[in-house]
C-alpha cells in the first residue's frame, strides 16, 4: 500500500474532485455520482465498494467529505501511517501496529517489538522502527 504523502495531500486538495479514505486500507478514492446523483467509491486495491443510498446518508456522507477537506484529514492519514503501520523486516508484508501484536522481552517485560501477524513468521519489527 502506497502512503499519501505531504504532495499528494496538497494535490488532493487543489482538485476540484472530492475524496474520501478506504475505510480497509486508507487509500484516498474520488467520489463518484451514479446516473441518479447518488454518491459512492470504489477501492480497487481491496475490493471495496460503497454506494449512498438515502438522503439523510448522502448529506452525512457530503459533510465527511466537505469535513475531511477543510480538516486536512489527508496529512493527518499520512502521518498516522507513518507512524502505525509497519513492515515486516522476514516477510516484507505491511501490517498496523496493535498492543495484541506487542511482544515483550522475558528478562525485563520492556516492550520489544511488534510480531508479524501473519501465519509461520517469526518477524518482529523494534520499537521505535520507522513505518512502511
Amino acid at each position: 500500500m502506497r502512503r499519501v504523502n505531504q504532495m499528494l495531500a496538497k494535490e488532493l486538495l487543489v482538485k476540484d474532485t472530492k475524496w474520501f479514505p478506504c475505510p480497509v486500507c486508507l487509500k484516498p478514492l474520488d467520489v463518484r455520482t451514479t446516473k441518479r446523483k447518488k454518491p459512492y467509491v470504489i477501492c480497487s486495491n481491496c475490493g471495496v465498494q460503497m454506494f449512498i443510498r438515502e438522503q439523510g446518508g448522502i448529506a452525512a456522507f457530503e459533510r465527511l467529505v466537505d469535513q475531511g477537506l477543510q480538516a486536512d484529514v489527508w496529512t493527518r492519514i499520512g502521518k498516522l501511517e507513518e507512524r502505525y503501520r509497519l513492515k515486516c523486516p522476514e516477510c516484507k508484508k505491511a501490517f498496523w501496529a496493535s498492543p495484541d501484536l506487542l511482544g515483550t522481552n522475558w528478562f525485563n517485560s520492556k516492550a520489544s517489538g511488534y510480531r508479524c501477524p501473519e501465519k509461520n513468521c517469526q518477524g518482529v519489527v523494534p520499537i521505535g522502527e520507522r513505518a512502511s
